[in-house]
């Protein structure tokens, strides 16, 4: 009876920090996953619903709300695998106190208004973004074209020729 006791308690002991450290990573998943929402997903779920509607306004209305239901749906399952996926990542590189911090940090009300701002898509700060950006692109994508087509005046170099018969 003894040993079976002995036994028992032994378990328990040895059980607890593993349940401790399901506890604490169950309690930092929470946290990450709120992390997560309040900031990435939140200003994924803002650039993607301007998009949609800039892509589907030149579109008949039938047609728009077809591409909306169907995009929405897809954002939708997207947005839950990288809910998922980040926090299980953050859960593992961030302490929870770490995590809390982060939290606070983004509830921040000053902070909280710099991402307003930054995000309003009528803002000053979102047109020189905007204007910047699309030049930059505009400016690779004249790169790469140019790239890849033989410039005016360069001689063309001849091609490979197969070698003579022996």
């Amino acid at each position: 009876m003894n040993r079976l006791i002995a036994t028992l308690c032994l378990g328990a002991a040895l059980s607890l920090p593993l349940a401790a450290r399901a506890d604490d990573m169950a309690d930092r998943v929470t946290q990450a996953t709120q992390l997560v929402n309040k900031t990435l997903i939140k200003n994924l779920q803002t650039g993607f619903n301007v998009a949609l509607e800039k892509t589907t306004a030149p579109m008949p209305e039938a047609r728009a709300e077809a591409v909306r239901k169907e995009l929405n749906a897809e954002f939708d399952k997207q947005r839950t695998v990288m809910v998922e996926g980040l926090s299980k990542e953050y859960a593992q590189k961030f302490t929870l106190d770490e995590l809390k911090h982060l939290d606070a940090i983004y509830s921040d009300p000053i902070y909280l208004k710099f991402q307003n701002m930054n995000a309003d898509p009528n803002s000053a700060v979102t047109a020189i973004s905007q204007n910047s950006v699309t030049k930059l692109l505009n400016m690779l994508a004249v790169a790469a074209a140019t790239d890849n087509q033989p410039q005016l005046g360069t001689p063309t170099p001849p091609a490979p020729t197969a070698p003579a018969p022996k």
